[in-house]
């Protein structure tokens, strides 16, 4: 059996450690895969927020070149048709600078209007000027090329372009805004280099790697006339977000985990407890096994006696006898009662007759009793403090528990025994103290006393008789009334054994 539980505690002990193992691994793997994903979501918001940055760029430039071309003071536009084309073909040309002789003609695909002769109407150079803008804007900046339609136009948007070169101030809103649409709240920071390369992070130095667990890929800002040419995003270290990305499936794997923890620790526990009990109860078997033989076999010799005609013929000897197996059927008695009625607590079929007792006069009586049943010299005190002597319980439970208690107290003492007794009244409980100056108990045992079969020494010899019986059955009684018990013990100091019954 021992052999068993220990093979067994093995293998529950490797299967926990290779589950541990197991999912440890997956974790660890999830985690690395939700790594490069999160690399892969901030380069792409990242690229994003550049692109969204040069877009803002691109509007505010857009708006005021259009403003500029409408500027009659420094533009001038004009409408000619064209045959063959049956369209209008408007131009753009400086004004005021004779130098300046370029200009810039188009047509547009779906509009096609003459320029009203009234100065006042501007609609149509509104529509052609929103429409060169807008042109300027796709085919200058968003390519980052300026095409000098007319000298003074290209100078200005060139001018504008400078004003409003990439600004991180302004990529920051940006990239938060499609972070936030990925879920991802992670402090970071940009990093702005004259020098750079889009395809690889060989050029960053160690200590920027290991400061910065993710950082983008680079990406030109165009901006030549400072050292800000390439900008990268650096974030620190991404565990919180990869930690809400796995956190399902890591609190589940924890779930799972406690579970069959806890499921191997309660098969465990169950296991050694029988396995103990199992002990408890054949150190049982040996110890009633060996009372049961010793009245048997006084009654055996007394019958046997009882048959030879000389002793019946002697009156004296014919009464010792029969004394003798009274005594010893009444020891067999008792005992088949004890295990009788423990089995009907188990079963929850015991009843109980609450009476009004006087626990004065059934204390008193039982340390007479034992005082007169013993060899031992036995000093018994009993006190009551609660000035208090009627109790509502079953009379006869209530003698079997102060019983069994007094019984052990002598049972366990020297050969000198003091006992005290005392009664208080607690709150709305009856307390009864049986204290003794026996052997004691080790305090790791004090808890177990009380277990059916249970006894403080686990040999098949025991230099006291009993059968583990006694304490168990107290505990039930005292559980039946609806009171308490505790035990307080030292070895070899003497035990305390306290009973508290509800008033």
């Amino acid at each position: 059996m021992r052999k068993k539980a220990s093979l067994l505690v093995v293998v529950c002990f490797v299967a926990m450690t290779g589950l541990l193992a197991l999912q440890a691994y997956w974790i660890v793997k999830y985690y690395n895969v939700t790594k490069v994903n999160f690399e892969k979501e901030v380069n792409l918001a990242f690229e994003d927020g550049i692109k969204k940055e040069l877009s803002l760029r691109c509007d505010t430039i857009q708006k005021i070149v259009e403003n500029k071309i409408l500027d009659t003071n420094a533009f001038i536009i004009s409408a000619k048709f064209h045959k063959d084309d049956k369209k209008y073909v408007y131009t753009i040309a400086a004004k005021g600078n004779a130098k300046d002789k370029f200009s810039s003609s188009f047509s547009l695909a779906n509009y096609s209007k003459a320029l009203p002769k009234d100065k006042s109407d501007t609609s149509v150079r509104k529509h052609v000027a929103r429409a060169l803008a807008l042109a300027m804007r796709e085919e200058d900046l968003e390519t980052h090329t300026i095409y000098y339609r007319t000298q003074k136009l290209g100078v200005f948007m060139n001018e504008q372009a400078k004003k409003y070169q990439f600004d991180t101030t302004r990529l920051r809103p940006a990239f938060n805004l499609y972070l936030k649409e990925r879920n991802i709240n992670i402090p970071y920071s940009f990093m702005v280099k004259k020098e750079d390369s889009t395809n690889n992070k060989s050029i960053l130095n160690f200590k920027l790697s290991k400061s910065y667990s993710v950082i983008t890929k680079a990406f030109s800002t165009y901006r030549y006339t400072d050292n800000q040419r390439y900008v990268r995003a650096m974030f620190k270290s991404p565990t919180s977000y990869i930690l809400s990305q796995i956190s399902l499936i890591l609190y589940s794997s924890l779930a799972m985990i406690l579970i069959i923890s806890g499921c191997m620790v309660f098969i465990l526990k169950s296991l050694f407890k029988e396995k103990r009990l199992s002990a408890i109860k054949n150190d049982f078997i040996s110890n009633i096994t060996h009372e049961f033989k010793t009245p048997i076999a006084t009654v055996s010799v007394a019958i046997e006696a009882l048959k030879n005609q000389t002793i019946l013929d002697d009156k004296e000897k014919t009464d010792r006898y029969l004394t003798y197996a009274k005594n010893e059927i009444e020891r067999l008695n008792l005992l088949v009662d004890k295990v009788m009625n423990l089995a009907m607590y188990n079963e929850g079929v015991s009843k109980i007759n609450k009476e009004d007792i006087d626990i004065d006069n059934i204390i008193t009586d039982l340390i007479n009793l034992h005082q007169m049943a013993n060899s031992k010299t036995i000093t018994l005190q009993y006190e009551n403090k609660s000035r208090e002597s009627h109790l509502i319980a079953d009379k006869i439970q209530f003698q079997h528990a102060i019983n069994n208690v007094l019984d052990n107290a002598i049972k366990y003492s020297a050969a000198d025994t003091n006992i005290k007794i005392t009664v208080e009244k607690q709150r709305n409980y009856m307390v009864i103290k049986l204290k003794d100056n026996g052997i004691g108990i080790a305090e790791k045992e004090t808890l177990m006393v009380f277990d059916k079969f249970y006894r403080v020494s686990t040999k098949n010899s025991h230099p006291v008789k009993g059968y583990g019986l006694g304490l168990n059955y107290v505990k039930k009684i005292m559980q039946q009334h609806s009171g308490w018990y505790k035990i307080e013990s030292k070895l070899g100091a003497g035990t305390t054994l306290i009973l508290g019954w509800p008033l």
